[in-house]
Parts: structure tokens; sequence; C-alpha cells
């Protein structure tokens, strides 16, 4: 976490204002991604478009390159499984000349509108859902569950916030702080934030292999990248400015 903050700070993140966008997706579809992880990769890819578009839109410009850094995570309260994306972008435009236009303070709900489309289109393009599927889906009320939060602004020069957020986009899995084993009754409980619904508690109570189980799935498959660049950001970019 220390590494990649200090590198992000250091090496690829420029002098203007960021933002972190969390990008999140309903229950009923997070299934595809724990039996096909190739599909996270296409989850970044759909967030990272949305947030192009956006932008353009948002500054009425059909030009201009985006800067986003996305960190994959896969994990919620309680480890359980929960695909979703943190993404560090830049708050606005670059152009080739080295120009930013600073995006304006806008509503967030057309990039949850645009996230939503891409994801749908995606996953269809898969074979995996179909148009009787995405009715259903978007007869659901609260947007059907697709959600973009953005309230995270850093500004200029505040360095030591921006590595704080590099650092926490990469946050481990779980926290030993939370964890405690009871060898009488062989059980792991685990402390989290208070649950909603019904039954609130703050807590889960686990058997070792059921923890183990828990942790092991958020394990990414072999040479699989959490992180992802695009845009000015992107590897080939910052390959050529070097150059």
């Amino acid at each position: 976490m220390v590494q990649f903050g200090y590198h992000l700070k250091e090496t690829v993140l420029y002098p203007v204002p960021h933002r972190q966008y969390v990008f999140s997706i309903p229950k009923i579809l997070r299934k595809f991604f724990l039996y096909d992880r190739k599909l996270l990769g296409k989850l970044s890819q759909c967030a990272a478009k949305s947030l192009s578009c956006f932008f353009r839109i948002s500054l009425g410009k059909n030009y201009g390159i985006p800067g986003i850094v996305i960190a994959i995570q896969t994990f919620g309260d309680y480890v359980r499984w929960h695909p979703h994306l943190h993404a560090l972008v830049a708050d606005g435009l670059f152009l080739e000349s080295g120009y930013f236009f600073v995006m304006p303070k806008v509503d967030v709900r057309p990039l949850r509108e645009l996230f939503r489309s891409q994801v749908l289109k995606m996953l269809r393009k898969e074979g995996l859902i179909d148009d009787a599927f995405i009715k259903m889906l978007m007869s659901w009320q609260h947007v059907s569950g697709f959600n973009v939060h953005n309230e995270v602004r850093i500004i200029p020069g505040d360095e030591r916030g921006m590595e704080n957020l590099a650092q926490y986009i990469i946050r481990n899995t779980f926290s030993l702080e939370k964890l405690k084993y009871y060898e009488k009754t062989d059980s792991v409980i685990y402390h989290s934030k208070m649950t909603h619904g019904k039954n609130k508690k703050n807590f889960e109570i686990f058997s070792p292999l059921e923890f183990i189980a828990a942790i092991t799935q958020h394990i990414p498959e072999q040479s699989f990248q959490l992180v992802r660049y695009y845009g000015w950001y992107s590897n080939r970019m910052r390959g050529d400015r070097k150059k």
C-alpha cells in the first residue's frame, strides 16, 4: 500500500484536482464475476468508458483525455463477495498541448446511468443475460442496484491526502484488528460495521474453514492485474511522454 501510494504520487498523478469514484453493481449480477474473473477487467473498462463520456459531455468537449486509475476490489463487509471499483480520477480532461479543463460541480446520476448501460451491454454481449432479464432489472426501484459515489475530492498540493487515497483504493481484504479466534469454541469472530435491515449486528461468526474459504475467494488469478490505468495515466501515454 505504501509503495503503491508513493508510486502514484511521484510518477503517475499530475498536480491537478482529483476525485475518487466508487462504482458498484447489484447483488444479482455479482455471481457472474465470481465464476468468471476475466469479467472484472471488463467491468473496469465499463467504468473507464463511462467516465470518459461523462466528462466530455459535462465539459461540452468532443475531445480531451481523462486520467484514470482503477483498483478492482472484490470484498465488502465481513469479506463477502462484493465486486466493485475504486477509481482515482483527475477531475477534468487533459489536452495533448498540456491544458487541463477542470470539471464543474455536476450531478453524478447521468454517470450512473452510463455505467449501468455499459455493464448491461457487456453482460448481454457475453451471453450471460438477455433482454428479458434487463427489462426485469430496469423495473426495480433505486436504479436497479447500480451506484456511483464521488464525494471525496483532493485539491492540488495536498500530497498527503493524495497518497492516503491511493493507499485506500488498494486496501487489504480484511483487517487483523477486527479478527479474533476463540480456541474453546473453535470459532472466528470478525467485527465490522453495523449491518442494515431487521437483524442488525456488527460481527459475523465463522468456523475456521468458513473464514478461510471467505478470504481465499478474493485471491486473484495468476497474472491478473488488480489496478488498471486509462487515458492520460495509461502505460502507453506515460511511456510516450517519457520518451
